[in-house]
């Protein structure tokens, strides 16, 4: 099954894939500032989440990012967004610095 891979670039994109199809999103973060890709909206019938990591960049130095990937399986037909938001939790929506969102068309 193909695999599809999705930046911050394609924020705001339509994407057409097909059931059984992988799509990895990745997205540049750093958890020492407290801030965080969390899920804001999707549809589990669709498409599921598989897993989410973090990946630690080349730089050691303190407070040096890296990148949040999400991995996700489209299960059936349909149309789903997928909307992320860059936040500190413990702060709730005002502290809310980006987001991210892509429409997937999932095809037979």
């Amino acid at each position: 099954m193909p695999t599809i891979t999705l930046m911050r670039a394609d924020s705001g994109k339509v994407v057409e894939t097909r059931v059984g199809d992988t799509l990895v999103l990745h997205l540049d973060e750093n958890p020492t500032t407290g801030y965080r890709w969390a899920m804001e909206t999707r549809d589990e019938e669709v498409v599921a989440l598989q897993s989410a990591v973090y990946v630690h960049g080349r730089s050691t130095g303190v407070a040096s990012g890296g990148q949040r990937s999400l991995t996700f399986h489209a299960k059936k037909a349909g149309s789903v967004t997928l909307q992320l938001k860059l936040w500190r939790a413990w702060e709730g929506d005002a502290s809310i610095v980006e987001r991210f969102g892509v429409t997937l068309q999932v095809q037979e």
